[in-house]
């Protein structure tokens, strides 16, 4: 009836909310139910679940939270720029073709838009904008995963026949330098048995960490007393390579086992080439006597390694009273560890040692010595005795290192390779040359009446 007054809410009087703004309550919601659904998957992959399939649901939860609130965003995106053109056409299934002329301009101009090209394109640009949320509220999430957490879910489990998969992962951590991996790796040295083991490999290759060196050292150390004789051989390994240097002794007697047992392990010798203690010099000669002929290569080079300590001047000497009766490849890895150390009075074991060689020896190749140091064997090769050459051109290039200037070993040292160069001077080969530029070198920098160096140059 016309003169009927309607309840209050009725009628034209009607406020009606607009689509916006019920569209902007729901961004508000999403996105903080999406935060913190992101918040907490993120933390739980990060505190590595014990099961694949529990990954997978936290993943899904993850990854279909930030497309909810990519799609209410874009949603409302479209409803302040295109008036709802996306809503309107296929919400509401309203388009160009069934315009009911009643309607706002708003809605017809907005169901006159191509809502196929401009509503993909804002859900893309809400999504990276979602992801690059959901990324800063979780600590760079998504990278992290990519560079440590899928290495992190492959450490899982107990069974053996997946060992190969999980000490593949520790590797891949080894060379990262993230704040996560220590924490990680120390988990996976208390767990013990293989995995322990290349935890301790690992943790021995942050030499160049200083913060967490404590941590690290304190864990190693612990872990070389136990039990488990592979966890203790590479925690003993680990300190010597981080150069904790009260790790001599333990280490010095694991040698001795081993060279008792007739079985070296070549990674012990070269690990006291880290800590260079001069307690480890007579377990080193021992082997240069008793080890095999690899064992005795690698100990050549770590007896080397002492040049500077103050309780070991005449390290030298070592290497040079075993020179003569050596294998040959003995003795080109002592030749080489003679000049490291760079002292001229073995310019005299060295042209000995020339002498006595054979032709065959002389020519014979001195390859360089690669200890693999990971605890399988396959992989962080460490070369020694480089570059290679023949035993003779070895010994030349030795003496141009560690050169003659006293004039007592200049009066041997010059005749000998005057000698030298005239005996292979139509042989065509480069000894001949280089013992000629060695002499010429020799006699250029030091002029004996006055005892100082002059410069060639004038």
């Amino acid at each position: 009836m016309a003169g009927t007054q309607l309840p209050s809410g009725y009628g034209p009087g009607r406020r009606r909310i607009a689509p916006a703004a019920k569209l902007g309550v729901a961004v508000v919601v999403a996105n903080l139910a999406g935060l913190i659904a992101a918040v907490y998957c993120a933390q739980q992959i990060r505190a590595v679940p014990a099961e694949q399939s529990s990954e997978t649901i936290l993943f899904a939860v993850y990854y279909t939270a930030l497309c909810v609130v990519a799609v209410v965003d874009a949603l409302w995106i479209d409803e302040l720029v295109f008036h709802g053109a996306f809503r309107l056409q296929h919400l509401q299934g309203k388009d160009g073709a069934r315009l009911n002329l009643k309607d706002d301009e708003a809605v017809v101009a907005a169901s006159m838009q191509r809502s196929s090209i401009s509503f993909p394109a804002v859900l893309i640009l809400a999504g990276g904008l979602t992801y690059l949320l959901f990324n800063a509220v979780n600590h760079d999430f998504n990278p992290y995963y990519r560079r440590i957490g899928k290495f992190v879910s492959q450490l899982r489990g107990d069974d053996p026949a997946d060992q190969p998969r999980r000490s593949a992962a520790i590797a891949a951590l080894s060379i990262r330098r993230d704040p996560e991996i220590v924490p990680i790796l120390l988990r996976q040295l208390g767990r013990g048995g293989e995995q322990g083991a290349f935890a301790a490999w690992a943790l021995g290759r942050f030499s160049d960490i200083k913060h967490q060196r404590k941590a690290i050292v304190e864990a190693l150390w612990a872990a070389s007393q136990e039990s488990d004789p592979a966890v203790t051989r590479e925690a003993l390994i680990a300190l010597a390579r981080l150069q904790h240097r009260v790790v001599a002794a333990p280490l010095q007697a694991a040698i001795r086992r081993d060279l008792d047992a007739g079985n070296l392990d070549r990674r012990l010798i070269y690990a006291t080439g880290f800590i260079q203690t001069p307690t480890s010099l007579p377990i080193l000669q021992e082997i240069l006597q008793r080890g095999d002929v690899p064992s005795q290569r690698v100990a050549a080079w770590a007896i080397a390694q002492h040049r500077d300590q103050r309780d070991a001047k005449d390290v030298d000497l070592m290497l040079a009273e075993r020179l003569p009766s050596a294998s040959v490849l003995t003795r080109c890895a002592l030749i080489h560890s003679l000049g490291i150390l760079g002292n001229e009075r073995s310019n005299l074991a060295l042209m000995h040692a020339y002498d006595i060689a054979t032709p065959a020896e002389r020519s014979t190749a001195c390859p360089s010595e690669t200890v693999f140091l990971r605890p399988d064997g396959a992989d962080e090769p460490a070369d020694l005795l480089l570059p290679p050459d023949t035993m003779a051109m070895k010994i030349i290039h030795t003496m141009g290192q560690i050169r003659a200037t006293a004039p007592e070993i200049r009066s041997v040292v010059e005749p000998w390779l005057t000698a030298l160069v005239a005996a292979n001077k139509e042989d065509g080969t480069l000894l001949a040359a280089r013992a000629q530029s060695l002499l010429d070198g020799i006699r250029q920098v030091r002029d004996d009446t006055r005892g100082t160096r002059v410069d060639p140059a004038k």
